[in-house]
This record gives structure tokens, C-alpha cells and sequence, in this order.
């Protein structure tokens, strides 16, 4: 079992700073956690304190039901790979893989034995002779998981591994990584600034903003029901699309009034839910891919006309990203059909998907 719980872990400096504020997280057995959130959210800070590399101010952090507070980070059985991979350019891929085992006396042939299955496992058992300089990114990346993989520790700790990894490597290493959780069977913490790492990878994702959790849930749950504005936000690139906005009240229906001019029946399955912030400001949320091109409306939704100005067309070959604006100088962005030809001041009545919306309490910024 490996286990990770964080329990109202608060870090906070002496200046006065709260970096992490009353952290509540249950990791369970072989889970893949990924901690994501923009720089300062209190992600990486999270997991050194988990580490043992950060002092924890309150709380308590557990590993397979052992409190840690006050157990150095050699003890914790934990392994954790950085964004700087590390290597000592003196040795070898097998010596620096085998070194943390070399510290701790385990015999050559375990060593030797551990960092060739190691090697197998991540297919770098060609470079185990070479030294780091003469190792490409992608390559040193690999060392460097190797060396935390023969630890066979309880818990793998990775802070932002991929970064310094090119587009397409990052693409191909995504993959590796989620392979490789499978294979080992070890509770993984992941940090990552990248929301692609975080929807491609977790079995669970954890939204962090300003040191405090906002969501934690399986990617999918978390795109699809953000509990609040920051998380719909950050999610999803382009990014959802928010328009300020009144409900009215109008002969038992209820209309969506923004202040860009644009008027939305609420369907009648979401009146009771929305019904009581009537005459109240709220923010209307759509994402991109909920916004369709008049030709290329697709069955089962819910569709309102929604008169708009193309500005700027992006083709991306898969798709067409285009930012639109209201009469009123509104700007949003949809993501259209390939097959959709746009040019820059066409007028289209778009069509927005009326199952697809969320509304969210303007002073709160949480989900109605």
C-alpha cells in the first residue's frame, strides 16, 4: 500500500506569507495525482512539504499511514524527480541511475540487476555506457526517472519533469510517463503548470489556486463541472468563454440578458436550479467547442442563434479557432469545424449549444 493524505497542511513563511492554506487531499493506492495550478498556486510547495524539503507550519501529512511531519526525506521512501534532471556528468547512465543505491551499500549485483531492469523498462539500455553530454533531453529525462525507479520507492514525486522537453518530445513523454505508472503500480504525485499533462495523465487532477484546492476530481469531472470561475478558466485552451450577465424573469420562463446584448432562454430542465438568483448578476459560461457554425450544427443539442463578427481565423488543419466579437464589441472564441470557410468581418449567426453552458454567481464566482 502507498497511501499519501495531506490533513489541513498550512505552510506559511515568516514574512507572513501563506504559500499552502489548509490543504485536505486522500491519495489513494496507485493513483496518479496531478497537482495543477498557474506559478505561486502553492502546487510545488505542496509537494516538497510532502518531500520533507519544506517545514509544514500546521497539519499533518501521512505516507501508507505514518505521519512524516518529522521524518527526514530519506526516510519518507519516496523518490522525486525534478525539473532539472540532475545527472552527475563525470558518471555513466548505470552509475548515475545506480548511485542513490551505491550510497546505501546495496550490493553491486543488485545494483547492476535494478538499473538494467530499470533501463528495459524505459528502453534506454543502449545509452547505459554513455555520459549525460552525450545524451539528447528526452534521453536524460529517462535517466532521470531511471535513477527514482530503482529505488522502488512507496510514492514517485515529480515536479514539472516535461518542461524542458520540446513540444513533441512532451507529447511523446506524456505518454511514457502514464505507461510507466501502469507498469510499476506506484502512487505518483505530479506537479505540472501544463492543464495538458494534467487532462492526459491523472487518474485524478487537483486544481490549485493561490494556495488553496479548488477541485479535485478525474479530469473529465472537473472539465465538464468546474465548481467555480478560476477552474472553468483555467481548463480548456483556448480557454471558456465568460460573458456578465442578469436572469430575468418572464411569464414563469427565465432569460439569460448579458451586457453585451445577447438574450438566452434557460432550457426548462435548469429553471428551479436557476430561478432563485433571478434579478441578480451572474456570469455565463461557454466553452469554444460549444459554439457551432451555422452549417455545421450538430444532432441532439440545443441550439440559440447568436448574431457575431469573425475577426481573426486561426486554421489549425483539425480545426478552425476563431475570435468573435458582439455588436457591442464583445470579444469570445469558437471552435469551428474544419470544414467551415470564414474570412475576417463575415457576419455568421453562430449557434450556441444550450447543454453545454454553465452559470456561475458573479459574487462568488462559484457554479450555481
Amino acid at each position: 500500500m502507498s497511501t499519501v493524505t495531506f490533513e489541513k497542511v498550512t505552510k506559511q513563511y515568516e514574512n507572513g506569507y501563506v504559500a499552502v492554506k489548509d490543504l485536505n487531499i486522500q491519495l489513494e493506492d496507485k493513483e496518479f495525482l496531478v497537482l495543477v495550478g498557474p506559478s505561486g498556486c502553492g502546487k510545488t510547495t505542496s509537494l516538497r512539504m510532502l518531500a520533507g524539503l519544506e517545514d509544514i507550519s500546521s497539519g499533518s501529512i501521512y505516507i501508507d499511514g505514518q505521519r512524516v511531519n518529522n521524518v527526514t526525506p530519506k526516510d519518507r521512501d519516496i523518490a522525486m524527480v525534478f525539473q532539472s534532471y540532475a545527472l552527475y556528468p563525470h558518471m555513466s547512465v548505470a552509475e548515475n541511475m545506480g548511485f542513490s543505491l551505491d550510497l546505501k551499500g546495496t550490493p553491486k549485483a543488485e545494483i547492476k540487476q535494478r538499473v538494467r531492469a530499470a533501463a528495459q523498462q524505459l528502453g534506454i539500455e543502449e545509452l547505459l555506457d554513455r555520459k549525460p553530454k552525450q545524451l539528447s533531453g528526452g534521453q536524460r529525462q529517462r535517466v532521470a526517472l531511471g535513477r527514482a525507479i530503482v529505488r522502488s520507492p512507496a510514492v514517485f514525486l515529480m515536479d514539472e519533469p516535461l518542461s524542458n522537453l520540446d513540444a513533441k518530445l512532451r507529447t511523446q513523454a506524456r505518454a511514457e510517463l502514464s505507461q510507466l505508472h501502469k507498469k510499476i503500480g506506484t502512487t505518483f504525485v505530479y506537479v505540472t503548470h501544463d492543464q495538458a499533462e494534467a487532462m492526459t495523465m491523472g487518474t485524478r487532477i487537483a486544481v490549485m489556486n493561490k494556495g488553496i484546492l479548488q477541485q479535485i476530481d478525474t479530469p473529465q469531472n472537473v472539465y465538464d463541472h468546474p465548481n467555480n470561475i478560476f477552474v472553468a478558466g483555467f481548463l480548456g485552451s483556448p480557454s471558456m468563454n465568460f460573458f456578465e450577465a442578469q436572469l430575468s424573469e418572464q411569464e414563469g420562463a427565465l432569460l439569460l440578458k448579458t451586457n453585451g446584448g445577447l438574450t438566452v432562454p434557460i432550457p426548462a430542465n435548469r429553471l428551479e436550479r436557476y430561478r432563485e438568483f433571478s434579478g441578480k448578476p451572474v456570469v455565463f459560461g461557454i466553452r469554444p467547442e460549444g459554439i457551432y457554425h451555422p452549417q455545421y450544427v450538430p444532432p441532439g443539442i440545443d441550439p440559440v442563434a447568436v448574431q457575431a463578427t469573425a475577426k481573426v481565423v486561426e486554421l489549425m488543419g483539425y480545426e478552425v479557432i476563431v475570435y468573435f466579437t458582439l455588436a457591442d464589441g464583445t470579444e469570445f472564441i469558437a471552435r469551428l469545424d474544419p470544414r467551415a470557410k470564414i474570412t475576417p468581418g463575415e457576419v455568421l449567426a453562430l449557434q450556441f449549444d444550450l447543454t453545454r453552458f454553465h452559470l456561475f454567481d458573479k459574487a462568488s464566482e462559484q457554479v450555481i
